[in-house]
């Protein structure tokens, strides 16, 4: 039975003639893995005839090849400084439940340095096979991560999977592999199962669940290097210390020996054993006849000694193994300038290869994002909360896109401004200071006149009554406040050599004085314990500004009889406004 339209039409048909809308969804496409044989592929890609003379197979490589390329120099530090910028990384965790946020962020950080460790593998294997530790956590009663272990990429393989794919009506169904765990070495009995295996493949192609190798691409430079460094080491033994050449006459005769004790050598016999002589840092004596050189007449030692000694400089074996050093740094994705100094010494171009680097770590980051996401984010959530559950994601902050000049004058301002302060524990914590030392530091000093037997612990309150509020926010006005007053004196002497001047000129037009030692009056009402003493100090300097500009915009400097009068009115007023922020 089907439902008409007011022309008697099949309703479709009527809205259709009309362009009305009709709630019918589009066919909708198949679902699953039903196309594609992605994953698990043997990989062979055509070679050029002869392409073993042209250059290394590297598809031969194994595993144990990219292990033993690790211990090269240049391809350890760039391997060192990739993983540990991808450690250093600042992230988060969201997600529209605040709790699940919570509690998946502080599982990520407990373990965050087990996880970048384990995942740091795929930087030189290519994949980064992990095992999951969970446990149950008795106290918040949840499963937790206990552990991530990194296992070697030696000893590892993917289990697979089969399932179907789809195949139209009378056709075989393809078989696709999907992954199913990790089959270990230890235990080839059984695969790990996939809730407790993390599977990381780096940079994953065409579904190549072995990732992609960085070292591939600097094998042929790290071989040449190593070759290179070898002969180099050879050519500076023979040449640091060179072959020493000795002529002398064959058929010749010469006596050798102390007088009485004298004996007939052979020339060649007498060069050989002079030669060794001149190896064991002895005293090389020769004889001085000279013979005639062909017609011209020109002579020339019978008996003579050079060095074999090399065209080539040790420089262009340096020369060469920079360029191959450089050729490993950028086949790993590394910049030239980011482990080195330039040729021509500028800054900026070294700030601009830490930015492209720092843009190649984001990239890399959000690879590693989707695996921490829906491998162990998710499970988190599923186990501990519900598999309805929304989805927790790790957010990676952009490194390479922020000026720090322009930060700090932002936190500056904010500061200045009293909308923010400092936390002053974590800055200490950060130039050194331990916990307790911090606490120290932020003890206000003793009051004048306090008895330097009393407890420090005990109870303030146990023989004296409560203290008013009022009467101590008066107390603090009045007494004596040496830190400020000092840097008050301070800047009475900066003000002072500026009206001097102009005095001097007999004018005040266009003068604007500057006071100076703001920050360091805002450390000096901290020291003396006021409670507010950034605030107070940007309002302190505000109405001085005010009165300052008023003063010199009405005034003439004949209206004070001198520099020491002004002075005096000044430090007067400086002091009352110092009592009225602190009122």
């Amino acid at each position: 039975m089907e439902l008409l339209g007011p022309n008697g039409k099949p309703i479709t048909d009527y809205l259709a003639e009309r362009g009305q809308f009709t709630n019918k969804k589009a066919t909708p496409p198949k679902t699953g893995a039903a196309f594609g044989d992605w994953a698990g592929r043997d990989f062979e890609y055509a070679q050029l005839p002869g392409g073993g003379i042209v250059q290394f197979d590297l598809s031969k490589l194994t595993i144990s090849d990219y292990r033993n390329m690790r211990d090269h120099y240049q391809v350890n530090a760039s391997l060192a400084v990739l993983s540990f910028m991808q450690h250093q990384s600042d992230w988060h965790i969201e997600c529209e439940d605040k709790k699940i946020a919570e509690f998946c962020e502080e599982e990520i950080t407990r373990n965050w340095t087990q996880l970048n460790r384990a995942m740091g593998t795929a930087n030189w294997a290519g994949y980064a096979p992990s095992v999951l530790d969970w446990g149950n956590d008795v106290n918040s009663r949840s499963i937790v991560l206990d552990k991530v272990k990194d296992l070697p990429p030696e000893e590892c393989e993917v289990n697979w999977k089969l399932e179907e794919g789809w195949a139209p009506p009378g056709r075989v169904k393809p078989k696709f592999k999907h992954y199913d765990g990790i089959k270990h070495y230890a235990t080839p009995q059984w695969p790990i199962p996939v809730e407790n295996t993390l599977w990381y493949p780096m940079l994953m192609e065409h579904g190549d669940y072995y990732g992609r190798k960085l070292l591939r691409p600097a094998f042929q430079s790290w071989y040449f290097s190593i070759l290179i460094h070898l002969f180099a080491n050879r050519y500076y033994e023979r040449f640091g210390e060179p072959t020493p050449i000795g002529r002398a006459p064959f058929d010749e005769e010469i006596n050798i020996g102390e007088d009485g004790n004298e004996q007939s050598v052979r020339g060649n016999r007498f060069m050989a054993q002079t030669i060794q002589q001149l190896r064991n840092r002895s005293v090389v004596v020769l004889p001085n006849e000279k013979s005639q050189i062909g017609n011209a007449g020109q002579l020339s030692y019978d008996y003579e000694l050079e060095y074999l000694e090399s065209q080539m400089r040790g420089a262009d074996f340096e020369r060469y193994m920079t360029r191959l050093d450089e050729e490993i740094s950028i086949g790993l994705f590394t910049p030239i300038l980011l482990l080195r100094t330039a040729d021509v010494g500028s800054y900026n171009l070294g700030q601009g290869h830490e930015r492209i680097y720092q843009m190649m770590i984001n990239a890399l980051n959000a690879d590693r994002k989707f695996y921490i996401d829906n491998y162990i984010l998710r499970k988190m959530v599923n186990y501990n909360f519900s598999e309805k559950a929304p989805d927790a994601r790790i957010i990676y902050r952009k490194m390479g896109n922020t000026d720090a000049t322009m930060l700090k004058e932002l936190i500056i301002a904010v500061i200045n401004s009293g909308k923010a302060k400092v936390d002053l524990e974590e800055l200490g914590q950060a130039v050194g200071l331990s916990l307790e030392e911090v606490k120290e530091t932020l003890k206000p000093p003793a009051e004048p006149g306090a008895d330097p037997e009393e407890d420090p612990n005990g109870d303030p309150d146990a023989d004296n009554p409560p203290a008013d509020p009022a009467k101590d926010r008066a107390s603090i006005t009045t007494r004596e406040r040496h830190e400020s007053t000092a840097v008050a004196k301070e800047i009475g002497h900066r003000v002072r050599g500026q009206m001097e001047s102009a005095f001097r000129h007999g004018s005040f037009d266009n003068l604007t004085v500057s006071m100076g030692f703001k920050r360091k009056m805002e450390k000096a009402l901290f020291t003396d314990g006021h409670p507010s003493p950034i605030r107070t100090a940007n309002d302190v300097y505000v109405a001085m500004d005010l009165w300052l500009a008023d003063v010199l915009m009405s005034l003439k400097p004949s209206d004070f009889e001198g520099v020491e009068e002004f002075m005096t009115v000044f430090s007067n007023v400086l002091q009352n406004t110092l009592d009225a922020a602190n009122a």
